[in-house]
Order: structure tokens, then C-alpha cells, then sequence
């Protein structure tokens, strides 16, 4: 038996996260600006850190999540990336 799990209320909610992408050396303005250009992108910068370009996300559900974070890490010039998603209450 298989059991649907119903939120009321959200059916219209979206996913939102940030995502860490290390680059290679000297590519990070390049790889913002492919990133920038994905759809569920709202925004993508280069940053000093850890990190070197950091993605503003927002997409419907997992599944495109998921999708998302797979067509960044299969950029060129990416070494790794991590999701973080956004915990609300």
C-alpha cells in the first residue's frame, strides 16, 4: 500500500538553497556567470572563501533540486559543490 503524504497549504511552496561551488583557479567570474544563466538561478557571485562561487536557488521541489545541483556540477571548470537548503518553519 502506498501512502501519499499532503501538505495543506503549500502546494505552491518552493524549495530554496544556496549552493558552494569551488572552481577551478582563475575561472570563477566565468563559471558565476554560466551559473547565472541556469534556470532556478536567482543569482550567482563569485566570493572569497572557502568557496568561490555562491548560487541563490529556488526551485519547485526536490526532484528540480536535485536536477539543478547536477547540471552545476557538471559545469566546466567545477571541482565540487554543496546544497544548502533553506530550513523554515
Amino acid at each position: 500500500m502506498r501512502y501519499a503524504h499532503v501538505v495543506v497549504g503549500l502546494e505552491n511552496a518552493a524549495l530554496k538553497a544556496c549552493v558552494l561551488v569551488k572552481v577551478r583557479p582563475g575561472r570563477h567570474n566565468k563559471v558565476a556567470e554560466k551559473v547565472a544563466e541556469l534556470s532556478g538561478v536567482l543569482e550567482a557571485f563569485w566570493v572569497m572563501g572557502t568557496a568561490d562561487v555562491v548560487a541563490r536557488v529556488e526551485v519547485k521541489d526536490l526532484k528540480a533540486m536535485t536536477a539543478l545541483g547536477t547540471k552545476i556540477g557538471n559545469l566546466k571548470d567545477i571541482i565540487t559543490t554543496e546544497t544548502l537548503v533553506a530550513a523554515e518553519a
